[in-house]
């Protein structure tokens, strides 16, 4: 990640003296005391609700500084330009969703079969698989094309899930004695998932979680039947 130039902070005082026939200091802001990291989230989350609403088109400086509630300076200052936060919030997207998925094969030993019906699950669990999520996915889906620095990202998780897919089914294959594709198998399963959230950024009455889980494991089950 670009570091941004660190803002100066406001070090409100400790409680000052009142003069004579005042009523005291108002409070300071509280943005005042938040930190550039903090700054920088509440820009990225704002980004990625204008995203969700507007789409990437629709998506301005005004659009984004109407969500985090904030001057147009406070972006310039800590992303420089709006791609350039685009970008960091579609990565901080990105890392949220390995964190979630690639995070549920963390901790205990799991045998192959666990570690893939883990990563279906989460991917349908209530933590992603809701409307104003999958809507963030939806807006940066339609600019990834017409980005080389999305794009780069982009392909990066890709590749990451396959790898991770393709390795899960390699186990399983050496574990049953079976001969199976594990990479068009890795990809068919990817496919799935992300068909499974578009169709549902669509229609959400057209299918459950439930269901979409459901035919992602029967893939699975077939694969190795």
């Amino acid at each position: 990640m670009k570091k941004a130039a660190r803002a100066r902070e406001h070090i409100p005082t400790t409680a000052s003296p009142e003069r004579p026939g005042k009523k005291g200091k108002a409070k300071p802001d509280p943005r005042q005391r938040e930190t550039p990291e903090v700054r920088r989230r509440q820009l990225i989350e704002a980004a990625m609700r204008s995203i969700a609403k507007y789409g990437y088109a629709g998506t301005t400086i005004e659009t984004i500084c109407g969500e985090a509630q904030v001057s147009r300076g406070l972006i310039n200052h800590h992303f420089g330009t709006k791609e350039e936060l685009i970008t960091q919030s579609y990565k901080a997207l990105r890392d949220e969703w390995m964190f979630q998925t690639h995070g549920s094969l963390r901790g205990s030993y799991l045998e192959p079969e666990d570690k893939l019906q883990a990563m279906i699950r989460v991917s349908f669990g209530p933590a992603m698989f809701k409307q104003e999520y999958l809507g963030i996915w939806a807006g940066f889906w339609s600019a990834i094309g017409k980005s080389p620095a999305l794009r780069k990202l982009n392909r990066e998780l890709f590749d990451k899930d396959r790898e991770t897919y393709q390795g899960i089914f390699e186990e399983i294959a050496r574990k049953r004695g079976k001969k199976v594709d594990t990479r068009r198998a890795a990809l068919s399963i990817i496919a799935l998932i992300d068909g499974f959230w578009l169709e549902w950024c669509l229609d959400p009455k057209g299918f459950t979680a439930e269901e979409a889980e459901a035919a992602c494991l029967g893939f699975v089950a077939q694969t190795f039947a």
